[in-house]
């Protein structure tokens, strides 16, 4: 189990320089009006994780619009011994647009790695309409969920995406120029290509299976049950291929569509192509069709599964970030989740703009965000 025990932010968003200190681990409930920062300090802290952050933000965009010096956001982690390490990722001053990483004083050059330090789950409202928007949304929703579970995922994603868009450019230039393109170069990119685009595919089914069969073996029933099915080009060969086959097949796929993808502009087949359906098992209804709080609910269920498969492989909770998470529910519903929460054990961050509705929370910590500064409540 590891925990965040102090925050410090420099130059990030609204925050020019704020900390706090003596976080225990539990809930950390975050109270301020709107615009206090609070969804800002949870951003901070999904940063800490592989990826984009909760914003999916880029790292120029995250940076203060007061102060020049580049955004830093440095952590203690205490972990089930009681040990402490530091980590902190901040703005590279060299390169504006890229991301530093450092954990214990040493930098860390891929961003991989920080899965295996601190796995952090999210819910926020911008996620609301999830089930309504683009497959890539979606997609990129459930790709952070099997990073999480699997740390091998990012770098895999890393490693497929870049070959395709060199095999993209190379198409698009060859059609640009009526030229042949160098064939050995595009079957190297391809074998890239296959190998790590059905490595992702597979990554996705084996998560799916757990998150079906934990969401399955819910005893508590309080969020919808939720019927997940990944529609893609390949995770539905891994039901009735081996991955050898699968491969192969891939493969002849991206040489047949070698001309019409430098043509079109974009590769019409492959990993990146997945979209996630999701379904209200009661109601047997789509989710896009379910009211705004079904939807909510659909998502906190399967958050809450995936917490719990986490818990399960490596015997420690997730940091858990729930941004606003009372819209939506009723207080019976608001009361079961704090105690779901609660049995998993680990540190989770809840944020609010009155701390009334956390009053069932028994054990918590609240820090008052005012005037860019952090103020534990006693």
């Amino acid at each position: 189990m590891t925990y965040i025990s102090s925050l410090s932010l420099t130059a990030f968003r609204n925050y020019d320089v704020a900390s706090v200190t003596h976080i225990e681990n539990g809930f950390v409930v975050l109270i301020g009006e709107n615009g206090a920062g609070k969804t800002n300090c949870l951003e901070a802290l999904s940063l800490l994780s592989p990826g984009r952050g909760l914003r999916n933000t880029s790292v120029t965009n995250c940076q203060s619009q007061t102060s020049q010096t580049p955004w830093a956001i440095s952590s203690t982690l205490v972990d089930t011994d009681g040990d402490e390490s530091r980590l902190g990722v901040g703005r590279d001053p060299q390169k504006m647009d890229k991301k530093t990483i450092r954990y214990n004083g040493t930098a860390i050059k891929s961003q991989s790695q920080l899965g295996g330090i601190l796995r952090t789950v999210w819910l926020t409202p911008q996620m609301d309409g999830l089930f309504l928007s683009g497959a890539s949304e979606r997609r990129r929703f459930f790709d952070r969920l099997v990073s999480t579970f699997d740390g091998a995922h990012t770098g895999r994603m890393t490693r497929y995406e870049k070959a395709t868009r060199e095999r993209l450019n190379l198409l698009k230039k060859a059609n640009e120029s009526k030229t042949t393109p160098d064939t050995t170069w595009l079957s190297s990119l391809e074998k890239i290509m296959t190998e790590t685009g059905v490595a992702i595919a597979a990554a996705r089914t084996e998560t799916l299976g757990i998150l079906q069969s934990n969401i399955a073996t819910d005893t508590d029933k309080i969020f919808p049950s939720a019927g997940i099915h990944l529609d893609g080009d390949i995770e539905p060969l891994l039901l009735e291929r081996s991955a050898l086959e699968a491969e192969d097949i891939m493969r002849q796929k991206l040489t047949q569509t070698r001309m019409s993808d430098g043509m079109m502009g974009r590769t019409r087949y492959g990993a990146h192509r997945m979209d996630m359906a999701v379904t209200h098992h009661q109601k047997s209804s789509p989710a896009p069709l379910c009211s705004t709080g079904e939807q909510k609910g659909l998502l906190t269920t399967i958050i809450l599964a995936h917490a719990r498969m986490v818990n399960a492989k490596f015997s420690a909770p997730p940091l858990l970030l729930f941004d606003e998470i009372t819209a939506h529910f009723d207080e019976q519903k608001r009361d079961a989740l704090y105690d779901i929460l609660g049995n998993l054990g680990g540190q989770v961050w809840l944020t609010g703009q009155n701390k009334d509705a956390f009053s069932s929370v028994s054990q918590k910590q609240i820090i008052h965000i005012q005037n860019n500064q952090f103020h534990p409540c006693e």
